[in-house]
């Protein structure tokens, strides 16, 4: 499912005098298969856009459509169309919010789970929704006779959070969109839920993973493609190493990742290095300098 977004444009309150333009034209798209990163200053527009992509914020202005979804209808038949396949379009774009273990409500994790599954797919017996509330749980890394029982609120911050994915993975979404992902996990933490997200996206139980954060090291560690979000539009679309060598004031503005502010320290005393600004490739272009330099 690729999306394309072409000037996209949302107002708040559009005819109050607090009316507030939060997307102001944007040009963007997102092809199927991409980890993909969504970056910018509080009030750049980025949750707003999010937030359209599985119709929480529906289309007031410009074009959008997110696979065979057209989610800017021209007419009376177009919008009636697009209202009956809303269900159809949410568990398709599974949405996280930031925090989402705090819109945990049941008594059970199993119930949790399997709400969004009786959800969208109520015509399943209770024999197929356990065998999908089963698969969700021990996909983002639980055992699943150890806490379907328990109530989520005796859970760590950490397993919360799976859970709350593992109530949106139960729908099986192609598309999987990230609001700070990792925000209030400790170190280990966002390096276990990262690496569940990897997992899914590379074995393929998600196409598609985008990420909003603000987290610069999180966004060079992690995506393909990068968003610059600023003043309601995508402004730059490349990669992390574009955007943080790209001088942005935005960008600037944002702060820069470890490794590419450490570069740029030592190429001020003339050792390039040129890694991508990954850890990894990081550590093995300083490791080869070093060899270089001492001959």
């Amino acid at each position: 499912m690729q999306i394309i977004s072409k000037g996209l444009t949302y107002t708040y309150n559009k005819k109050s005098e607090f009316k507030k333009t939060a997307l102001n034209g944007v040009d963007l798209s997102i092809n199927e298969g991409e980890f993909f990163g969504i970056v910018g200053e509080t009030g750049s527009g980025k949750s707003t856009f999010i937030q359209h992509l599985n119709g929480l914020i529906p289309v007031q202005n410009g074009e959008l459509t997110v696979g065979d979804f057209n989610l800017s209808p021209k007419d009376k038949k177009e919008k009636k169309a697009l209202k009956k396949r809303f269900k159809e379009l949410r568990s398709k774009v599974g949405m996280v919010f930031q925090y989402p273990e705090y819109q945990l409500f049941a008594e059970t994790v199993y119930e949790d789970v399997a709400f969004g599954v009786k959800n969208f797919h109520p015509e399943l017996s209770e024999s197929e929704v356990e065998t999908k509330v089963k698969k969700a749980i021990e996909t983002v890394g639980l055992n699943y006779e150890e806490v379907k029982g328990k109530s989520p609120f005796d859970l760590s911050g950490g397993q919360k959070r799976r859970v709350a994915i593992a109530g949106i993975l139960v729908s099986e979404p192609e598309i999987l969109v990230l609001d700070e992902p990792v925000a209030g996990l400790d170190p280990i933490g966002k390096k276990r839920l990262m690496s569940l997200l990897h997992t899914l996206h590379d074995t393929g139980v998600v196409k598609t993973i985008i990420i909003v954060s603000h987290d610069m090291d999180e966004i060079s560690e992690n995506v393909s493609r990068v968003a610059l979000f600023s003043q309601g539009r995508a402004v730059k679309v490349c990669t992390p190493k574009e955007l943080f060598l790209s001088g942005d004031d935005a960008v600037k503005r944002l702060g820069l990742p470890v490794t590419a502010y450490v570069e740029d320290k030592l190429s001020k005393i003339g050792i390039e290095i040129n890694s991508n600004f990954k850890t990894k490739d990081f550590i093995d272009k300083v490791i080869e300098k070093y060899r270089e330099i001492k001959g």
